[in-house]
Formats: structure tokens, C-alpha cells, sequence
């Protein structure tokens, strides 16, 4: 009777231990970039008790930029891409000069997009909604600023 018991229990372990890996391996399965950032967003949303009216101008707004987002991931990755099989192919330094440009093109062209997109976020929200956007801000910065000292403190406990 203990071996029935015993193999039932490893039965239900080893299932309880390969499921979350299966669901995660699966396409669309488990929770990717793009389910944190809707999370965020749902977040955000809420604190700042954002209009249904509001709510359809920011979708719209990233649907609108989506293709261009889209473009600009994939040259950065290619870009990332190109100067990995350079650097392991023993390329000359003008190449390599050549693509980190590149790639520093892109990510300015991103930081500008960014900066953009925060602006027309900013400009659909009332005066009430940026002051508490401007707070959430400040609670964020504040409590990177607290991790990061955990962060020093726990490497210099290191040494």
C-alpha cells in the first residue's frame, strides 16, 4: 500500500512540476513582454482613473505607431546581429566603428519616439491626472533609489 501511496504522490509532484515549464514552452503560453507592458498599462490606467475616452486615444495612438515599432526592432536586432558575426569574424575596426553607429542611430531614433509618445500621453491627461502622474513618478524614482542602495549594500556585505 506505501508504494501506491508513494508513486501516486511522485505522479502528482512530477505534474505539478512539468505542467508550468509545458505551459511556458508552448506558444503564447506563459506571460510575455507584451502581457506585462498591457499589465502596466491597466495599472496606470486605474491609478489615474483614466476616461474610457482617453483610453481609446492611447490604443489608437499605439496602433498608429505600431508598424514603425515593429521596423525599428527588427534593424536593431539585425544591426545587434551584424556586429555579433563581425566581432567573432575578426572584423576591421572601420566595420565595427561602422555598425556601432548604426546601432546607436537606432537607439537615438527610439529615445526620440519614446519621448514623443510620452508627450501625447501627457497631452490627453487633465491637470488633476499629470499632478498624480507627476507623484507616481516621483514614489518610482524613489523606490529605485531605495533598491538600488539594497543593491550596494548586499555587493559590499560581499567583499
Amino acid at each position: 500500500m506505501n508504494k501506491w501511496k508513494a508513486l501516486a504522490g511522485s505522479l502528482v509532484l512530477s505534474g505539478a512540476m512539468v505542467t508550468p515549464a509545458v505551459v511556458m514552452a508552448s506558444p503564447g503560453g506563459g506571460h510575455g513582454e507584451h502581457h506585462h507592458m498591457h499589465k502596466m498599462f491597466e495599472r496606470i490606467a486605474e491609478e489615474l482613473d483614466l476616461t474610457e475616452g482617453q483610453k481609446a486615444q492611447l490604443k489608437a495612438n499605439r496602433d498608429a505607431n505600431k508598424g514603425a515599432r515593429k521596423e525599428r526592432r527588427e534593424a536593431m536586432h539585425e544591426a545587434h546581429d551584424a556586429l555579433r558575426e563581425a566581432v567573432s569574424s575578426g572584423a576591421d575596426q572601420a566595420t565595427l566603428d561602422s555598425l556601432g553607429a548604426k546601432i546607436g542611430a537606432l537607439e537615438v531614433q527610439r529615445a526620440q519616439e519614446m519621448e514623443k509618445h510620452r508627450a501625447q500621453f501627457e497631452a490627453i491627461l487633465t491637470d488633476e491626472q499629470k499632478a498624480k502622474l507627476k507623484e507616481m513618478k516621483a514614489e518610482r524614482k524613489e523606490r529605485f533609489k531605495e533598491h538600488k542602495k539594497r543593491w550596494r549594500d548586499r555587493d559590499s556585505d560581499d567583499e
